[in-house]
């Protein structure tokens, strides 16, 4: 199956009463049951962009957008998330799955279970492939922080991407055009962070062979090592009950050039395309790059 990523914000929100999400029962509930919610931010401004459309409209360009929700009123620092899904072209059906209802489903499969349906259409050999997750991952950071800041003033401490589905990917270095884009480092926006990792595999040994890959590569802008003692509260990944995580007790310190959705994209980004290319590559992959010290 194609990726998914998820991404998190933590650290506060300050709600603008107008704007937050009518079941939060700021204002009454508006006339399109989504608009107001940060899933409708979230999707208007993934269009605006054209980092993906709305369905029936044409081809994602990254990705599709599946869910995203405010989460400050419910935990203490996730302050929202947003939810994407990675096959941005699949095959076109031959035939409408309409015409397919009526047919027998295979022996041990009922007629409630409506996927076999769509799983026997023949198509046409139009899929194009889903979207490198390395390529997503600044632009679904940029996005997610667009969508909240529409909802009231934030104060970002730690963004973090979640993907699972994740298959193997060579090392491409696809992000060095990003990481131009801080062309003068301006000494008081140095921001010393740090990047934890979780994964399907095994914990700390992965965050010492994805060091051993990335150390260095920031050129003038970056800073990446040494490996660090992390936290509890600062450990990558969320409480899924379906992803055994593997967490280590240890990070990577960093220095980022500015506290920014670009500079942490391009290391969550970075992160990623390292674990990536491993010999045994996770499935599922977790990195949070948190602020050590607030401005």
């Amino acid at each position: 199956m194609p990726a998914t990523l998820f991404a998190d914000a933590f650290g506060r929100l300050t709600p603008i009463p107008e704007r937050v999400a009518p079941d939060l029962e700021f204002r009454p509930a508006p006339r399109n049951p989504l608009d107001g919610y940060l899933w409708g931010a979230f999707r208007n401004r993934s269009e605006h962009m054209r980092w993906s459309v709305r369905e029936g409209t044409g081809t994602s360009h990254l990705w599709n957008v599946e869910e995203a929700e405010l989460t400050y009123h419910l935990e203490p620092s996730r302050i929202g998330f947003a939810q994407v899904g990675l096959e941005v072209n699949p095959a076109t059906p031959l035939i409408p799955a309409a015409q397919m209802i009526d047919e027998e489903p295979p022996p041990g499969i009922d007629r409630s279970q409506g996927d076999w349906v769509a799983a026997r259409l023949p198509t046409r050999d139009d899929a194009g492939p889903p979207t490198n997750p390395v390529i997503a991952i600044s632009p679904l950071i940029q996005c997610l922080d667009d969508s909240l800041r529409w909802f009231g003033q934030t104060d970002v401490s730690a963004y973090q991407v979640t993907g699972y589905d994740l298959r193997p990917e060579p090392r491409q270095y696809l992000l060095g055009s990003v990481r131009e884009w801080f062309s003068v480092v301006i000494p008081t926006a140095v921001t010393p962070a740090l990047v934890t990792v979780a994964s399907d595999q095994r914990g700390d040994s992965l965050v010492t062979e994805v060091l051993n890959r990335i150390e260095g590569l920031g050129a003038d802008f970056f800073e990446i090592g040494p490996l660090v003692p992390a936290s509890e509260a600062l450990a990558a990944g969320l409480d899924w009950d379906w992803i055994p995580w593997a967490r280590g007790d240890t990070g990577i310190a960093a220095s980022l050039p500015e506290w920014s959705t670009a500079a942490v994209g391009w290391l969550i980004g970075t992160v990623f395309e390292a674990a990536l290319s491993l010999e045994s590559a996770p499935q599922a992959l977790s990195v949070r790059v948190a602020r050590t010290v607030h401005e």
